[in-house]
């Protein structure tokens, strides 16, 4: 296993006797300040780990719930350093909680790989995933190696496409977890996923060597009951986001509507 024993997601997991819940939303919307109540709320409703999105102009992976959530989110000044105090406030409130980026490359890039894994380093950060960022591509070999000195797991997306050739491939770059996408297209939430899933999910486990978590699509407690049998993580977005989308305008009310979605996601699941 390439995850450093030390990780904190690497610990999660191996201190679970179940599969995990790990939610997500978007930081910034409808401002900075509200995604410190949105995690606390989420994370009383039982987040296991909790996946943060960071803002950006083309979010090739995302559906309409999270594009819309970005452009609230770019309504407010934006800054990465804004992202990280943020961050930093949530996991100071929150320190046994791991904290995941999903960010596109282009940040990165932008700011300088090694500056901006040291910054999610100090903001709390214990993992990062890339959607656009292809696991063997030179550039992720590099942030794997910067992630893998400031304890950041590099986690990589899996989906009903990736040929068995390119996921053994995968192994030397891939640590925390894996990010399996249950279904083809963008995050959204769907009423069906592939007859194969607990197959593709198994065989990824074993190949890979480390927790299998599936995304995209899942938002009901039936869903997830289902899907947390065979699967070592649950990762659900859209529809939290919609909470925020819906409610955000009553910050209490919109705080407790994410912590009861979350308290009937978590105690559906194994």
């Amino acid at each position: 296993m390439n995850s450093s024993s030390h990780s904190e997601i690497t610990q999660k997991f191996q201190n679970s006797k179940g599969s995990l819940f790990i939610p997500y939303f978007s930081l910034g919307d409808p401002n900075y300040e509200e995604s410190i109540n949105w995690a606390d709320a989420i994370i009383k409703g039982g987040a296991d780990i909790l996946e943060l999105g960071v803002p950006f102009s083309d979010p090739v992976a995302d559906g309409p719930v999270i594009q819309r959530a970005f452009k609230r989110a770019f309504a407010n000044p934006f800054s990465m350093k804004n992202v990280f105090e943020i961050t930093r406030r949530i996991k100071d409130k929150n320190p046994t909680t791991p904290l995941v980026y999903l960010t596109y490359f282009n940040p990165i890039y932008h700011m300088g790989m090694e500056e901006f894994i040291q910054a999610c380093s100090k903001a709390g950060i214990s993992g990062l995933i890339i959607p656009d960022l292809p696991f063997d591509s030179k550039e992720s070999e590099t942030i794997f190696k910067i992630a893998e000195n400031y304890k950041v797991d590099l986690i990589h997306l899996i989906t009903p496409a990736t040929e068995k050739s390119r996921i053994h491939k995968m192994k030397k770059n891939s640590s925390g977890f894996i990010y399996y996408v249950t279904s083809f297209g963008v995050t959204g939430e769907r009423k069906d996923f592939s007859l194969d899933l607990e197959e593709r999910i198994q065989y990824v486990r074993k190949e890979m060597n480390l927790p299998v978590c599936a995304g995209f699509g899942i938002s009901t407690p039936d869903q997830a009951t289902k899907i947390s049998q065979f699967s070592d993580g649950v990762i659900i977005g859209s529809s939290i986001q919609r909470i925020i989308e819906e409610n955000s305008e009553n910050s209490s009310s919109c705080s407790q509507k994410l912590e009861e979605y979350c308290r009937s996601i978590r105690s559906s699941m194994r």
